[in-house]
């Protein structure tokens, strides 16, 4: 009897692990927080059922663009911006009649304009500065010039270098090879790396006016991302609104880091994917991610029993909530309206998540009785203006800073660390404002030259 309640135990207990392991070989992008660059490549016949149910869902529509569909087409500049105008007639006619010329003109001429790049050749300023003798002390005294710095190159080639190796993220000597071949401008690695350290300096302003701005937005995104530090993991963090972002790198993903990104006294609005690091938050401050509760539910609803029902049950649910929300954003109603559209599906996810409480499996017990702890941080959404219901913005934000990472393997000191920071809240606030990144570097380094105070990109 003893050596049959130990077998079950031992089955039971290998059953559990067996679960276990098929769970976390099943993660993927659709049912946990794991990239979609991460994803194991699909097979050729779940390629063919997967474009199978595509085309079911969009009417299996072809390919290309639909009857109705209103083309395209590249617009001509305007008649001003035009640098240069050649004239052409016709030289012979099919019916064998040579032009001279003098022939009578129909219509207007066809337009056919060309855009082409200028052959592109650097301007070599020379800065004389002359020395005089000082008739007070003796003393011989070189001028101090408007324009003039340490470095070798001009405002607009520092804010290129700055663009290709932050934004387009060139190595060091990808970026001498394209200064060589594309400006005819010679360069070495060294001084690409100095004139990235120098762009970093320039930017420390502006970067600090957004870090102190974060703690005074109405609503913030904000997520973290590992990061490699002479191969040592660190964390980078990003926190973005709908006028600004900025990133900063941290040794340790823990509640102390949060609080240097958002500041301890930070009394706005969070919106983030549950991690434990924003828990010093109260309740009623966050916002939790609809789309990682979803994968949540769908990673439950992948489970055999009644596990698996409680998670198919939740996972039909809350995507009413995102077809209300989506109405709601659309048809331009009020908040009013959302909260009355969304009141069943509030009550009935609750009743749900309790009904998973009580059941027998634990890790459900788990995972239902932690939401429930949280649950009014699901729904501050429709009960706060401006409060979007995922945190989509900020994983957008922190995607540059991925690529970045894969592509450069990280950085080698706290230096790079800085300009990391600073070039990823340059580039992304860019893009939110609207403004081109390059522009407003080529300001920024201008400026510098000039010893004047750099272009701020905190909202006024």
């Amino acid at each position: 009897m003893e050596l049959t309640l130990g077998l079950l135990a031992e089955i039971t207990a290998l059953r559990v692990r067996v679960d276990e392991h098929e769970r976390l070989l099943s993660r993927d992008s659709r049912n946990s927080s794991v990239a979609p660059s991460n994803d194991p490549p699909l097979t050729r016949q779940q390629r063919r059922a997967r474009d199978r149910e595509r085309a079911k869902a969009q009417g299996r529509k072809s390919r290309g663009g639909q009857p109705g569909h209103e083309g395209k087409a590249r617009e001509l500049a305007a008649a001003e911006r035009v640098d240069r105008r050649v004239e052409h007639v016709p030289v012979w006619c099919g019916c064998g009649h040579r032009f001279d010329g003098s022939e009578e003109r129909v219509g207007d001429p066809v337009l056919r304009q060309k855009w082409e790049l200028p052959e592109i050749v650097p301007l070599v300023i020379e800065h004389r500065l002359h020395r005089l003798v000082c008739p007070g002390c003796g003393r011989g005294v070189l001028p101090v010039a408007d324009g003039i710095s340490a470095s070798a190159f001009g405002p607009r080639l520092e804010a290129h270098i700055a663009v290709l190796a932050g934004v387009y993220r060139l190595s060091r000597r990808q970026i001498v090879c394209l200064l060589r071949e594309m400006f005819a401008t010679t360069i070495s690695v060294g001084a690409v790396d100095a004139t990235i350290i120098r762009m970093s300096g320039v930017l420390a302003d502006p970067w600090r006016e957004l870090h102190d701005a974060v703690r005074h937005a109405h609503a913030v995104h904000a997520d973290e991302t590992s990061w490699r530090l002479r191969g040592e993991t660190n964390w980078l963090w990003v926190a973005a609104t709908a006028l600004f972002a900025c990133y900063r790198i941290d040794p340790s993903r823990s509640q102390a880091a949060a609080k240097e990104l958002l500041g301890e006294d930070f009394g706005s609005f969070i919106i983030t994917d549950r991690y434990a690091g924003y828990h010093w938050l109260d309740v009623l401050q966050q916002q939790l991610c609809w789309c990682h509760a979803i994968r949540q539910f769908v990673s439950l609803s992948e489970r055999d029993g009644a596990p698996g029902q409680l998670g198919q049950k939740l996972l039909k649910a809350a995507r009413i909530v995102f077809v209300a929300h989506r109405e709601y954003l659309n048809d331009g109603h009020e908040l009013p309206w959302l909260q009355t559209q969304l009141r069943p599906s509030r009550e009935k996810i609750k009743a749900l998540l309790e009904q998973g409480v009580r059941g027998r499996d634990l890790k459900t017990r788990r995972f239902c009785a932690g939401l429930l702890e949280e649950y009014d941080a699901l729904w501050t959404f429709c009960e706060v203006a401006g409060i979007e219901p995922t945190n989509n913005v900020a994983e957008r934000a922190l995607r540059h800073g991925v690529l970045l990472r894969k592509i450069q393997l990280g950085t080698q000191s706290q230096n790079g660390n800085r300009w990391i920071e600073r070039i990823c809240t340059a580039r992304e606030t860019c893009r939110i404002q609207g403004q081109s990144v390059l522009s407003y570097l080529t300001d920024a380094a201008t400026a510098a030259h000039h010893r004047q105070p750099i272009p701020s990109l905190a909202p006024t």
